[in-house]
């Protein structure tokens, strides 16, 4: 858990450097691991999005796992008088951020931009049943964050109140029972994967963490 703390301190510190590394599980291959890691040090990486966490940190968060140097472009948010969004607006694909400039290639959407950095880092599990189980962790935490933003917005002050004191002890309550049956350490194949770090990431993020109190195994994450 310690070693999931380091990563996103410096994440928050905007400090991504090799001694940000979580440690990779002694089962995968090192030899392909490093064969990997020359070819992605290598790379012109840039993730551009706003001075926020939000969207972006998953990213910033595989990126730091994986010890990977890149340009973190931050520009003021919408609502900042400051920010360049209204002119960097029409030359993105979609009208949106993050963007994730990987040498010649732009990646959009935040999930895809995610994934293939997990993939990248060896996070992704290794084989399609594992990716597809990493996903299915991933599809419940962003569920809840979709939810709760969506609430947020519309300033709707009953259903904020549900959604954090029904929806997220409910959902918490199911990822803790798919834990355990997993072996109560690791979501997917007895390995630190995508899955374990996002939930890390939404679990330190949560308001009050005595809503974990419950959650043994997944207060150990965070």
């Amino acid at each position: 858990a310690s070693t999931l703390r380091i990563v996103l301190q410096d994440c928050e510190a905007y400090i991504i450097d090799s001694s940000s590394r979580v440690p990779a599980s002694p089962s995968q291959s090192q030899a392909n691991a490093n064969t990997k890691q020359v070819r992605i040090t290598m790379a012109n990486i840039k993730l551009t999005y706003f001075n926020l966490r939000a969207r972006a940190e998953p990213c910033r968060l595989l990126l730091a796992y994986g010890g990977i140097k890149y340009e973190d472009e931050r520009i003021a948010p919408p609502w900042d008088a400051a920010t360049t969004w209204p002119t960097l607006k029409p030359t993105t694909p979609f009208g949106q951020l993050p963007l994730l400039k990987w040498d010649d290639e732009v990646i959009c959407q935040s999930m895809a931009c995610a994934r293939f950095i997990a993939r990248e880092v060896g996070l992704a599990g290794t084989s399609s049943m594992e990716s597809a189980q990493v996903d299915e962790i991933i599809d419940v935490i962003q569920d809840l964050i979709n939810a709760g933003v969506k609430l947020f917005f519309a300033k709707d002050e009953a259903g904020m109140k549900n959604h954090a004191e029904v929806t997220v002890p409910t959902a918490l309550g199911q990822l803790e029972k798919k834990l355990a049956s997993r072996g109560g350490q690791y979501f997917v194949g007895n390995n630190f994967t995508w899955a374990d770090l996002h939930t890390f990431m939404y679990a330190s993020d949560l308001p009050s963490k005595s809503v974990l109190d419950g959650f043994p195994k997944l207060a150990n994450l965070v």
